[in-house]
């Protein structure tokens, strides 16, 4: 697994998750791009990948802030042969708590593997 400072990538400092040729196989990129609108981030990522409409897993796109959510700034960008299977919001006293987002739990199928009859090492 792979982690990179999205602020590097869009800026243009680092070649990042996008370009990054020393990362093989599909990427998943997520997390709170603190974007009130459609900003670089969002153009960026989803001219490279496809993005998840959150709403139409779990009836709403909002997750921020956790207590009483109103805003929607959390994404989830994906390439490579990837198929989301699940989507949901985890809403517990322990979430609330430990962070000001609800956090979102994707479950993703890699469709190479599946058709294969093969699991993911």
């Amino acid at each position: 697994m792979w982690f990179c400072d999205i602020r590097s990538t869009v800026s243009g400092r680092s070649t990042g998750v996008l370009h990054n040729e020393e990362l093989r196989g599909p990427k998943i990129v997520l997390g709170d791009f603190n974007e009130w609108t459609s900003g670089l981030a969002t153009r960026l990522l989803g001219s490279h990948m496809k993005s998840v409409d959150v709403r139409k897993y779990i009836g709403r796109a909002k997750t921020y802030p956790a207590i009483m959510p109103v805003m929607h700034l959390d994404h989830i960008y994906y390439d490579g042969p990837l198929e989301l299977r699940a989507l949901r919001l985890h809403r517990t006293r322990k979430a609330i708590v430990a962070s000001d987002h609800l956090p979102l739990v994707a479950d993703f199928e890699h469709v190479g593997l599946a058709e294969k009859g093969e699991k993911p090492a």
